[in-house]
């Protein structure tokens, strides 16, 4: 892999910071690897190790990307349940990529037990949640709201907006 030195440079502070403990820079470094930006080799391995240490900073997007590599196996061993521990952790500080997958996990019985209105819940706040410069991902979030809807009552649908509303009050 070959480098620049800009990016070298660029490297180097990333590295500190995100040893320093700055979550986001943890994620950025996870994202490089991902992708291989930057002059970095794709790295599976590495990917995962940023993400984690991003998460463990209590970075929201690091939390949400370490869920994705549990979901696929991205540098570690799949494992649904993790997965969704970490889109949970996501979720709750209020990253809407994260509430769309932990949605998701709940629609599709992975690693939570299969709960509509909670899927619904999770779906209709991750919609609610996206900037509008995201519009594909809240479209997405849409439809797949809407799909869940088509298996839930109408109560069930009541609940969950409930749901969602006390979540969005909180």
């Amino acid at each position: 892999f070959l480098m620049s030195a800009g990016q070298a440079q660029a490297f180097v502070r990333l590295l500190a910071a995100a040893e320093r403990g700055d979550g986001a820079a943890a994620c950025r470094l996870g994202d490089l690897y991902r992708e291989g930006l930057a002059g970095l080799r794709y790295s599976p391995k590495e990917t995962f190790r940023w993400y984690s240490r991003s998460a463990l900073a209590g970075d929201a997007n690091g939390q949400n990307n370490l869920g994705a590599c549990y979901e696929h196996g991205l540098g570690c061993a799949q494992s649904y349940p993790k997965a969704a521990k970490w889109y949970r952790r996501a979720s709750d500080r209020g990253d809407a990529a994260a509430q769309l997958n932990l949605g998701i996990m709940y629609y599709f019985n992975r690693g939570v037990p299969q709960d509509y209105v909670e899927a619904h819940k999770w779906l209709n706040i991750a919609a609610a949640r996206f900037l509008a410069s995201e519009e594909d991902k809240r479209a997405r979030a849409i439809k797949n709201r809407d799909i869940v809807a088509k298996k839930m009552t109408r109560s069930q649908i009541a609940e969950a907006q409930r749901l969602a509303r006390e979540w969005r009050q909180a």
